[in-house]
């Protein structure tokens, strides 16, 4: 009972979003909204008979499990069993909330939403758009500058030593932020933002005297994207060798900006790592731009900072193998160990790149050319492989018996967070076998290794429906398409249907929606509905029929009521089995077990 308690909160969560834009409106963006269009547009389908198919982006499989269907409007995986309608595709494929979903959406078919909306609800959507406004032009103020204030002179210098050219400077929209407390202050004070708003973007601080100047001084400016492509944070590397200030400042986060949700370069990159089905992962957008310039697209970089669970999740939509190319000083080994719990908890498959001393990816492009790089990426080994070497290397490739005691202490810590029980199994005979022990022996060496974000992950995972019987499927399938069942299931009183069994819920839930009886395509009905009902309508073949649909509905319905009274007959019948039962019990208890037996005789009558 408590998937479905939980089932009917994410629809009672989904029924508050949904009030929020018209009813209207939701049907003309799902009208105008091909399904097929939609999901060829984050990766390819193929054909399949009067369907379209394509491995399941939600789950690893090696045989596409994951239809589209292009009448109803819908899509199912027949091997992780998610599916519904546009609306759902995009809320799942891009973790976005109801509202979201059907404003990209309507933003894509060009059409203007009509809301319903608090007052609260347009101020913060008023103030995300004045955000999103003032990144934009803030991105073209900085690229002007860079481009032609002669202040930049330096800036375009530097990145003419680098291999930048104008071209990839236009490409990236690169910018330049003036050596100077207040030239950007006065520019977004000129273009009628306000000072609070430059403030709360993070592109002004502000000094106890609540006086602002200019966060970004004297720096390249990078602009930070979404994977939608909106500018909604910077970076700024500092251009001068001996300044004393980080190398780079971003943006502190804002409405806009998570740091730990984004990832650089997503928004170019991510048709390249759908078809590579593999991501480089890089340190600096330095290092992101030069790779992609010169044809090596699929990367992505985790803004100066270890994976986290969202980025990683973020990944996990695009591929399903990553390998870290981070810088091979003290800092990039760090950070690669750092990014492997939320790696290996995601599921991915981790190589690690190992560039020469001293060398970033960047560096080896420009002084040796892209397939020289290239090598190095094709190179790459397997984590748990390079780990091991890592350590021979440094001992001079004997391992003493404490060394391999902790080598094993660390590497059994990641193996754990691997998902998958086969694939852990496997990878800790092969490790084992490496270091010269029982597989055994290494997995009681665990360490805690961040294995909470192993159990973050479990929590967060995906709630889906289990399998239904055939006689509750038939009865939702039937109330859905025709009136006249769900006017007479809608009657039956007593008992209501989830006493018959637990999992018609799910009919009662669909009886009690108001747009039902509408008729309206499939695909704009669905989103009315809990995630698991979601799901299951998208798996019905809802053009199947039955010569009288009523009658089979009385016929499945009857069923469920006999099995309801030999349940309760044999609930009674127990309590004939009580000690110390006297005779009068003896015979109220027979007396209604008689009834429930006439009972049980009239229904199969009927």
């Amino acid at each position: 009972m408590q998937f479905f308690v939980l089932a009917e909160y994410l629809f009672l969560v989904q029924v508050v979003y949904y009030m929020k834009i018209s009813q209207e409106s939701i049907e003309r963006v799902a009208s105008a909204c091909n399904i097929v269009d939609v999901v060829s547009s984050y990766f390819p389908l193929k054909r399949a008979g009067v369907n379209f198919r394509a491995l399941c982006p939600f789950h690893h499989e090696k045989s596409p499990s994951f239809y589209v269907n292009e009448v109803r409007q819908t899509f199912h995986c027949f091997g992780c069993g998610v599916g519904g309608g546009v609306f759902r595709f995009v809320m799942d494929y891009e973790h976005l909330d109801f509202p979201t979903a059907v404003r990209r959406l309507a933003e894509r078919a060009g059409i203007t939403l009509v809301e319903e909306s608090s007052a609260r609800d347009v101020t913060a959507r008023s103030e995300r758009a004045r955000l999103l406004d003032l990144h934009h032009k803030a991105a073209l103020w900085y690229h002007h500058q860079l481009l032609r204030s002669p202040v930049a002179l330096e800036a375009r210098s530097y990145l003419k030593q680098r291999g930048f050219s104008k071209e990839i400077v236009v490409a990236w929209r690169l910018g330049y932020a003036p050596r100077s407390w207040d030239a950007f202050k006065k520019w977004g004070i000129a273009e009628g933002f306000r000072a609070s708003e430059l403030v709360a973007a993070g592109l002004l601080l502000k000094r106890d005297s609540n006086e602002t100047y200019d966060r970004f001084r004297d720096r390249l400016m990078f602009p930070i994207r979404n994977d939608y492509g909106e500018v909604i944070a910077f970076s700024g590397r500092i251009l001068s060798a001996n300044s004393q200030e980080g190398k780079y400042m971003n943006s502190p986060e804002t409405l806009l900006f998570k740091k730990g949700n984004i990832l650089f370069g997503m928004d170019k990159s991510k048709h390249a790592l759908v078809q590579a089905g593999e991501a480089i992962v890089m340190e600096g957008q330095m290092d992101l731009i030069s790779a992609f310039e010169h044809g090596c697209e699929n990367v992505v970089a985790p803004q100066g900072t270890a994976f986290t669970l969202e980025q990683a999740r973020l990944l996990r939509r695009f591929v399903e193998r990553v390998i870290l190319c981070f810088d091979s000083d003290n800092a990039g080994m760090t950070a690669v160990e750092r990014s492997l719990p939320a790696l290996f908890a995601n599921g991915f498959q981790v190589r690690v790149a190992l560039l020469p001393s001293g060398e970033d990816p960047d560096s080896i492009i420009q002084k040796q050319g892209i397939d020289s790089f290239q090598k190095f990426l094709s190179g790459a080994e397997d984590f748990f492989d390079y780990s091991i070497h890592r350590a021979q290397s440094e001992a001079g490739l004997a391992l003493s018996p404490h060394r391999v005691a902790l080598l094993a202490k660390q590497l059994a810590g990641y193996l754990m967070l691997l998902p998958d029980a086969v694939l852990r199994e496997r990878t800790s005979e092969q490790v084992a076998l490496r270091l010269g022990i029982s597989s055994a022996a290494l997995l009681s060496a665990t360490s805690p290794v961040v294995l909470s974000s192993r159990e973050n992950v479990e929590q967060e995972t995906r709630i889906l429906p289990k399998k239904i019987s055939a006689g509750t499927e038939l009865l939702c399938r039937l109330a859905l398409v025709h009136r006249d069942v769900r006017e007479w299931l809608s009657q039956q009183k007593s008992p209501i249907p989830h006493e018959l069994d637990p999992e018609l819920v799910l009919l009662e839930e669909l009886l009690a929606s108001n747009v039902v009886s509408s008729s309206q395509p499939i695909g704009a009905l669905l989103p009315s509905f809990s995630l698991c009902l979601q799901h299951l309508i998208a798996s019905w073949d809802l053009e199947k029929t039955v010569p009288d649909p009523l009658c089979a509905a009385q016929e499945v319905w009857s069923g469920f009521y006999v099995a309801y009274l030999k349940r309760k007959q044999s609930e009674v019948t127990q309590q004939l089995r009580q000690p110390g039962i006297s005779p009068e019990q003896i015979l109220s208890i027979q007396q209604k077990i008689l009834d429930l037996q006439d009972s049980i005789r009239a229904v199969k009558l009927l």
